[in-house]
């Protein structure tokens, strides 16, 4: 696992060099450039396999195709063999050496045969081609910016922001988009110029011009011929073989425990597969909602060398490093960033249960979309719908009143007007609050809504449009969207900033291939992640199963009274508001004026994204622009 950087059309090797500094906490373990007329490489690296021999850039014999890679390929053995069968000479164990000869052999289209979490770049030399490649599910980032014939590419905006090919800027619309739904779908990053390259795509460099296009998409066409029966098997079997697959590595291998079904199942099946005492670790924030004991029965259960941490300390103190290295304003980053920072004192790559939820239907917002067909068909669907626009102008004017204590009420306006309207149903429930002028006029300054562009929805309608149940194409949505750009955004930033490589077992490949094609009829049957429970009936104890789910996460309103309340107070005064010019003080002193309570969870989400946003344009925007001057004769 490494982190990767690099430009064509303009650099030298003492730009690639800075770019990759920026991003030494991906590899702490060494660096390796490449450098010639036109293309600049640069790698570090976290050694995982071949420590000792596992240097890159890597080639192939003559030294015509040159790769700097970020990532795992679980079946890299399968692949060594067949590429030590066509007559190649491989010299290390390490994966990334078997790229360029597959290449060779098979032009880029070879990246459809990989099963792995990875990013590279590949050169190569004679056609004078570079390519840049995402793994098909988006598990390992790749950005990268354009401007004329250059382009700037790095595992981080960091990196692409040391090339000095763009500035750091805010992109207003991803902004947006954060407020509304806590991260940013899509291609868009947090800064103007900076793109993601999309899950299961390849960008082609070539004469100065670039293009984009895919290799591997997810088919969720259902297959009927299997019974349920089948399905357990098939599902606790490539299950079992897609723990087995990640636990390639040379060095020990982790397991973050909530003692939920998720990162349960897998210490189940690294204990199946290997018999070996593996070491577990659990993080408590001194919370009513902990799960220490959940996971200390699992620890206990299985035999596994136990470590649990309960934090003390201000956990929000440490929201600024959180997010210089999210490169975004999350509010549900900092518990990973705790966590692997734990992990990180004693393993260097950690399997986390990310993945579950997503593939099998586990949120309760699915359960709020199926009984809410009723409200879409018959007597009562017609009635809805004929009362929408009541609705939603009775929603305006609860919204326009400024009461905090009042906007759960409109809220609920919201979702019963927008029953006929798939993308806009799920993304209320989802936290989305576009909808509603009266809410934008709120949170936002007038000056800033003249400049806004574009709305939520845009990102997720063509996940809608088929017509059918919102709950499995809300489930498309979310494994499009909030799973690559925001669970996986999350686990690969907050993990390498402790230069911990987390893999994520549930989102294997193969896995994720034969659980696309169950029915939905089957997936959503019998509650959340009813399916994945009973696959997993033989392995996990009853009491995980029935374990009610929390997670790694903070209670909004518990991080208001202690930590989040007096940050506001201090970060968010109505002149530093007022001189960003981007939210209205107005809202935040109605929200700090109301008495704490569980109503209040959303605003105090806003709040939090608010206090991440003023994070963020202190630690990319001046500071950039602090550097600049310092530079300046």
């Amino acid at each position: 696992m490494c982190g990767i950087a690099g430009t064509a059309g303009f650099g030298d090797l003492a730009l690639v060099k800075a770019m990759a500094a920026t991003i030494a906490h991906r590899g702490p373990d060494g660096e390796g450039f490449f450098s010639e007329e036109g293309v600049h490489l640069g790698n570090r690296r976290l050694a995982i396999q071949d420590v000792p021999g596992g240097a890159q850039p890597m080639t192939n014999e003559d030294g015509s195709v040159v790769v700097v890679y970020n990532g795992e390929i679980y079946n890299s053995p399968q692949l060594r063999e067949l590429v030590v069968g066509r007559g190649h000479r491989v010299l290390t164990h390490c994966d990334t050496e078997i790229l360029p000869h597959l290449y060779e052999d098979e032009g880029i289209g070879f990246v459809s045969k990989l099963n792995g979490i990875f990013a590279f770049a590949l050169f190569d030399r004679t056609r004078k081609k570079l390519f840049l490649v995402r793994d098909p599910l988006g598990v390992k980032p790749l950005v990268y910016a354009t401007s004329g014939d250059s382009l700037a590419f790095g595992s981080e905006a960091k990196a692409v922001l040391a090339s000095g090919l763009v500035a750091a800027e805010l992109d207003e619309t991803s902004l947006h988009l954060a407020m509304n739904v806590r991260y940013v779908p899509g291609e868009r990053t947090f800064f103007r110029g900076i793109r993601r390259l999309p899950p299961g795509h390849v960008l082609e460099y070539a004469d100065g011009k670039t293009r984009q296009f895919s290799y591997a998409t997810t088919d969720w066409s259902p297959d009927h011929r299997l019974t349920r029966g089948e399905w357990l098997e098939g599902i606790r079997d490539h299950y079992q073989a897609a723990v087995e697959r990640q636990l390639l590595s040379d060095i020990p291998v982790g397991i973050s425990l909530s003692g939920g079904v998720d990162s349960s199942s897998i210490v189940a099946m690294v204990a199946r597969a290997t018999g070996e005492r593996i070491q577990t670790f659990s993080l408590g924030f001194d919370e009513p909602w902990d799960e220490l004991e959940d996971a200390r029965f699992v620890a206990q259960r299985f035999g596994t060398d136990h470590h649990e941490l309960v934090l003390h300390e201000p956990a929000l103190a440490h929201l600024s490093e959180a997010i210089r290295h999210t490169e975004e304003p999350k509010v549900n980053s900092l518990q990973l960033y705790l966590l692997h920072r734990f992990i990180g004192e004693h393993v260097s790559v950690a399997l986390s249960g990310l993945g579950g939820d997503e593939l099998f239907a586990g949120y309760d917002f699915y359960r709020y979309l199926e009984r809410s067909e009723r409200l879409r068909t018959g007597a009562i669907g017609a009635g809805t719908h004929v009362l929408a626009p009541a609705l939603d102008w009775l929603a305006q004017r609860s919204a326009a009143v400024g009461r905090p204590a009042l906007d759960l009420f409109t809220r609920k306006l919201e979702w019963l007007a927008s029953s006929g309207d798939g993308a806009r149903h799920y993304l209320l429930l989802r936290n989305a609050w576009d909808f509603n002028p009266a809410l934008l006029r709120r949170v936002y300054t007038a000056d800033f809504l003249t400049r806004l562009e574009g709305s939520t929805r845009e990102e997720y309608d063509e996940h809608f449009r088929d017509g059918g149940p919102y709950e499995a194409a809300a489930l498309r949505a979310e494994f499009a969207t909030k799973m690559t750009s925001d669970l996986l955004h999350n686990e690969d930033t907050m993990s390498m900033a402790h230069s911990v490589e987390s893999r994520v077992p549930l989102l294997d490949l193969e896995l994720v291939r034969f659980a696309a094609r169950i029915p939905d009829t089957l997936r959503f049957e019998g509650g959340p992640k009813a399916l994945l429970k009973d696959a997993l009936r033989p392995v996990l104890p009853e009491q995980v199963l029935t374990k009610k789910k929390w997670g790694f996460t903070f209670d909004p309103v518990e991080q208001y009274r202690k930590d989040l309340g007096p940050m506001v107070r201090e970060m968010l005064t109505p002149e530093r508001l007022a001189e960003a010019g981007i939210f209205n003080p107005d809202f935040v002193q109605a929200v700090l004026k109301a008495k704490p309570h569980q109503r209040l969870r959303w605003h105090y989400f806003l709040l939090w994204q608010m206090i991440g946003v003023q994070i963020w344009h202190e630690t990319f925007v001046q500071e950039q622009s602090y550097r600049a001057r310092s530079m300046t004769p």
